[in-house]
């Protein structure tokens, strides 16, 4: 194994130091460390050779900068160590050396002997310098956390190597391309080798180093408890003349996967105590809205939340889809996702769900409720479009003042966001300040007898297809204004197989869903059904 010139840099022989020249010559492979003697005694230094100067006897801002340069390459010495120069280094040397790919770099003070015997030492026992790399990244880790951004850097910088973070189907979603060995101009796009894809949705994942065209790819999975799957994976992309030993990368990606995973479990826990103290504050709030006590007011105050102005209620939740699939803190992810969509908001986790409100000096009229709506929808949006099956719905009250106006903007929220859910859309909204006809479907819903007469006349339906797929079918289908494509789109499946389902109910039902009597009493049995498996019987 032979040792790169960055590799040795990393090590931490020579901080700080600066490449004043030649970064594209970072990669050079070095043999051996040697101290410099004089400008022209570089012409005769051995290939692959790092000298190493003091300022004396190689002032970059001297008459012998580029005479240096030129010596140094046509030795193909890998680079050229000397002190900071006094005023500078001249442009004419940086372009030479750039030019030419040989690096030159510049450190305050250099103790030549000590700098070349370390250097030296660590090139000629390259399994010392994979330790020192692994030593390294964990003092790296230690000091600075463990994010992703960190580990990326600490590792990108220490092994000097194409580092990213990667989904469980091989995108990378945080830093470098770790495919590009793949790509060629004939296929600039190739599908990833079963090899590496099988790896990453494995049930039960574990590190390992793949070969490619030019170099290798080491992988190595984020797992946090209790899952035993993956979602992420670290990778690092070393070409083969990097000469990294494989050991070392598995054992710096190991100790950068640790460190994530712990910095991971840390934010989760904060968070978790803060969403938890969030909910339990609200709940005391709800409770008892008339007598709010001094702690709870001056909690209230530390999370932002004025009590007594005018207070737009918002209640979130699931219309479809499983609450087991939705990852841990959900409500954090849709309260970044209504600040995206202009929304700046505490969402709270409740029981059914999760809510949020405005609060301003005065009420908001009937616009500026309206585009509160338009944004929820784009925060619900945002959230569907990240979790695969998932359909969120919600509700927004009316205004009202104080901590009493709170809680019954937060209630009407909730029966809005009843009527939201049984609508078979994505991110449904609904509004209770639409006075008329929403309320009067809720209280008509509320009805019990109402609702058995209406679900009666679903009861042919279930008989026929007791899974209520085509109970289903005929309320989005209806809710999309008789649109194959629309339904189709919303329930997964191809227009014509909708088609086929919308006959199929009519010849059941006997109904001619063109008739505007029979297409109201079936749209209103079918959000009657939706609504008693949502609010329960009665």
């Amino acid at each position: 194994m032979s040792v790169v010139l960055s590799q040795l840099l990393a090590l931490g022989r020579l901080d700080p130091y600066t490449v004043v020249a030649g970064a594209n010559g970072l990669d050079a492979q070095v043999t051996g460390v040697r101290p410099g003697e004089s400008v022209s005694a570089l012409g005769s230094a051995p290939a692959g050779s790092l000298i190493v100067f003091t300022r004396e006897q190689l002032p970059l801002d001297g008459p012998t900068a580029d005479l240096a340069v030129r010596f140094a390459v046509a030795a193909s010495a890998a680079g050229i160590i000397t002190e900071t120069p006094l005023h500078g280094v001249a442009l004419s040397t940086t372009r030479l050396a750039d030019r030419h790919g040989l690096a030159v770099i510049t450190a305050e003070r250099i103790d030549q002997s000590a700098v070349v015997q370390a250097m030296d030492a660590n090139v000629r026992a390259p399994e010392v310098v994979g330790s020192d790399l692994v030593a390294r990244v964990l003092d790296e880790l230690e000091r600075k956390g463990g994010s992703a951004p960190v580990v990326l850097g600490v590792l990108r910088d220490v092994l000097a190597a194409h580092v990213g973070l990667l989904d469980s189907s091989g995108r990378v979603v945080e830093g470098d391309d770790l495919f590009f060995d793949l790509r060629s101009d004939e296929n600039p796009a190739p599908a990833l080798p079963d090899t590496i894809v099988s790896g990453l949705s494995a049930s039960h994942p574990a590190a390992r180093t793949i070969d490619l065209t030019n170099g290798y790819l080491a992988l190595h999975p984020v797992v946090v408890p209790p899952r035993a799957r993956a979602e992420l994976w670290f990778g690092v992309y070393a070409p083969t003349s990097a000469g990294l030993l494989r050991r070392s990368v598995r054992q710096a990606l190991s100790i950068g996967a640790w460190a994530f995973t712990a910095d991971l479990t840390a934010g989760s826990l904060a968070n978790e105590l803060e969403s938890r103290n969030r909910a339990m504050l609200l709940s005391e709030i709800l409770e008892h809205p008339e007598s709010i006590s001094r702690r709870a007011a001056e909690r209230a105050v530390l999370l932002g939340w004025p009590l007594f102005g005018w207070h737009t209620g918002v209640h979130v939740s699931l219309s479809a889809g499983d609450p087991a699939d939705l990852p841990p803190g959900t409500g954090r992810d849709l309260e970044a996702a209504l600040a995206d969509a202009g929304l700046e908001v505490s969402v709270v986790d409740r029981p059914d769900g999760w809510v949020c409100w405005l609060t301003d000096e005065v009420a908001l009229d009937t616009a500026e409720v309206k585009t509160l709506a338009g944004k929820v929808r784009a925060g619900l949006l945002a959230v569907e479009s990240d979790n695969d099956g998932i359909r969120l719905c919600a509700g927004i009250g009316t205004p009202a003042q104080g901590p009493e106006g709170l809680a019954k903007s937060l209630r009407e929220a909730r029966s809005s966001g009843l009527l939201a859910a049984s609508r078979e859309t994505t991110a449904a909204v609904e509004r209770t300040d639409r006075v008329g006809f929403s309320r009067v479907l809720f209280a008509w819903y509320s009805y019990q007898p109402a609702r058995d007469i209406t679900m009666s006349v679903l009861q042919p339906l279930y008989d026929a297809d007791p899974s209520g797929q085509l109970v289903r079918t005929l309320a989005c289908y209806l809710d999309y204004e008789s649109s194959a494509t629309g339904t189709a789109a919303v329930l997964g499946v191809h227009r014509n197989t909708i088609v086929q389902r919308v006959g199929r109910i009519k010849s059941i039902l006997g109904i001619d869903l063109t008739d505007p009597i029979d297409r109201l009493a079936a749209h209103l049995a079918a959000r009657a059904e939706q609504l008693t498996d949502l609010d329960g019987p009665g």
